[in-house]
């Protein structure tokens, strides 16, 4: 009885396809700031730049940075299909899947699968599932964002 009470509440939650769902428009530039201490970032910090390109189609630009003492960073730049308040990279090699959730405040970045040991191709501890906050609507440059790398301050 408590597994059929169980799943009436919760598998048409999973199943169900609400056309009433509101449209997030995801451009926009969504940031996650690392924790600062000793005038050094400690924690993760990065930043995200999107840009619709059609109702599912959108250009993505992403850094993360690991943070002191070695400030391991990797960045992405694809263009994805953009379904359900989600993009979805994969990997050519498909050993690899990351998932970007957009909320109207933000994204929130799910690695989802690998394959591998490794982390998609990101320096080992650099790829972790975190909250990007949205500081901005406006259409952002889409480009490498390599040259974001925190610089160490010894």
């Amino acid at each position: 009885m408590k597994l059929a009470l169980f799943l009436s509440l919760v598998l048409p939650g999973l199943l169900s396809t609400d056309n009433n769902q509101t449209f997030i428009n995801p451009t926009g530039t969504y940031t996650l700031k690392g924790e600062v201490h000793d005038n050094k970032v400690v924690t993760h910090s990065g930043e995200i730049r999107v840009k619709l390109l059609q109702h599912e189609l959108l250009t993505l630009c992403f850094f993360i940075d690991k943070g002191y003492p070695g400030y391991e960073s990797g960045t992405l730049l694809d263009t994805l299909r953009y379904e359900d308040d989600a993009a979805v990279f994969v990997s050519k090699d498909s050993s690899c899947m990351l998932r970007f959730y957009f909320k109207s405040n933000g994204v929130e970045l799910m690695h989802i699968f690998t394959q591998n040991k490794g982390d998609c191709g990101f320096p080992p501890g650099v790829l972790t599932g975190a909250f990007f906050r949205k500081t901005s609507s406006g259409v952002p440059v889409i480009q490498d964002l390599s040259a974001l790398r925190t610089t160490p301050r010894d």
